[in-house]
């Protein structure tokens, strides 16, 4: 069981530190150097108790569910409480393979509302959330960017350039913006991984945690929805679907899945005919691999994948923010034949062979300096060379053994130590 005793606003009224304790089985979830809190940019003192203990619960049920254990809290917002039961049947149809018995005990239930247009969205720079903000632009928004997910809490050259980067577009540096500070990645042990679900912030966590932390936010906005971007779903269960996001609600408050069914392509089509609206290009951030330079490093899988999507919409990718050269098909090719592949990067390449073959068709497409020659890289793609060999090497065996691996170096570390070791003397026999 894990019991939230109390919370406690400090830094002028910006952040939340949640006090609690654990006993039983959920002890080894839970790490005991860190308190769950979250940093915002507004005062949020004002907000009643039901609200304020929605990004802690956000963050904790998921564990309680899967970790087959209570959650104990003070208080509750009823609606938000509702939505925890449609949320969790959503997980169970997911997860067949778990029971999700854990459940949530709020000592009181207090319904609560307020009257507002505004709209929260989550904002990273990408392609999804940036088809997303243009679909939405002409509402009342506020951005937030979240300091913990996707970037680390001590990676702050990341976090400066992610801002900076926000901050360059027009489309986003005219809206207000919030940025949000969270443990939400570390307050919780590799058990959460190894014992209960491998993978669990894509897999399970973060659609839940990202949207939960917006609750203070929208009470002291009078907001009345918070926009997350879709992305593709995995095989098997994802945090975070129309189906999972768009059941948690609070006060007034409504989540919204945004753009679920658009593809890839799809969306990027939205960010290009915009920025031919506006006569001035959009700088996406994909990448999070750059190494001492600010932008997208055009060399992995991510950049090859946004890349060939705006090409493939006749745009050029370097007004986007990818350097795109004489060697990147060759580049593309070789990486993509030779990457260990999954089920998410056969469902993307997928489409893009398709959409090469529309553009083929068409003569529809971008040329950096050679028709001829890089309509032949098209063609090999069309033609299916990469997913060719991503469904080659496609191994699920790879993946299990990852898991394996995982778990044995946190449930047996002597073991998986020593078997580290006799592997490394064996290779020095050969």
């Amino acid at each position: 069981m894990i019991t939230l005793h109390s919370y406690k606003v400090s830094d002028q009224g910006r952040r939340i530190d949640y006090h609690y304790t654990a006993t039983g089985p959920a002890v080894r979830f839970l790490n005991p150097a860190e308190t769950f809190f979250v940093r915002y940019d507004h005062d949020i003192s004002s907000c009643p108790p039901s609200i304020a203990l929605i990004p802690f619960i956000a963050n904790f049920i998921t564990l309680a569910w899967f970790g087959k254990f209570d959650l104990v809290v003070p208080e509750v917002d009823a609606t938000f409480a509702d939505s925890l039961v449609q949320l969790r049947a959503e997980f169970q149809r997911m997860y067949p393979q778990h029971a999700l018995t854990g459940s949530l005990r709020p000592e009181k239930v207090t319904p609560l509302s307020w009257s507002g247009d505004k709209g929260v969205m989550l904002f990273s720079g990408g392609i999804d959330a940036f088809a997303t903000l243009i679909r939405h632009r002409h509402e009342s928004l506020e951005l937030t960017t979240i300091l913990g997910a996707d970037i680390e809490l001590s990676d702050s050259e990341q976090w400066r350039r992610c801002l900076k980067h926000i901050a360059t577009d027009p489309l986003s540096a005219d809206l207000p913006r919030s940025t949000l500070v969270s443990n939400l990645r570390t307050f919780y042990t590799d058990k959460v991984e190894s014992d209960l679900v491998y993978g669990w912030w894509g897999m399970v966590q973060h659609g839940p945690a990202l949207l939960g932390l917006q609750a203070p936010l929208t009470y002291i906005l009078k907001a009345s929805r918070v926009y997350i971007a879709s992305s593709y779903t995995v095989p098997g269960g994802w945090g975070s679907t129309k189906e999972s996001d768009e059941k948690l609600k609070w006060g007034p408050v409504s989540c919204i899945h945004d753009g679920d069914g658009l593809t890839r392509k799809a969306k990027v089509e939205i960010i290009v005919a915009c920025a031919q609206e506006r006569g001035r290009p959009i700088p996406l951030r994909v990448c999070y691999s750059e190494v001492k330079r600010d932008g997208n490093c055009g060399r992995c899988e991510k950049c090859y994948r946004s890349m060939l999507n705006i090409i493939l919409t006749n745009a050029d990718p370097r007004d986007y923010g990818f350097p795109m050269t004489e060697a990147t098909y060759p580049h593309v090719l070789q990486v993509m034949t030779s990457l260990h592949s999954s089920y998410g990067l056969k469902i993307f390449w997928g489409e893009i062979a398709a959409d090469a073959r529309r553009a083929l068709a068409s003569g529809q497409f971008f040329v950096l300096t050679n028709r001829a020659q890089e309509a032949g890289y098209l063609q090999r793609i069309a033609a299916g060379e990469i997913n060719r060999a991503l469904e080659r090497n496609h191994r699920p065996w790879r993946d299990h053994l990852a898991r394996w691996k995982f778990i044995l170096r946190v449930g047996f570390p002597r073991f998986y130590k020593a078997g580290r070791g006799l592997v490394r003397q064996l290779r020095r026999l050969k």
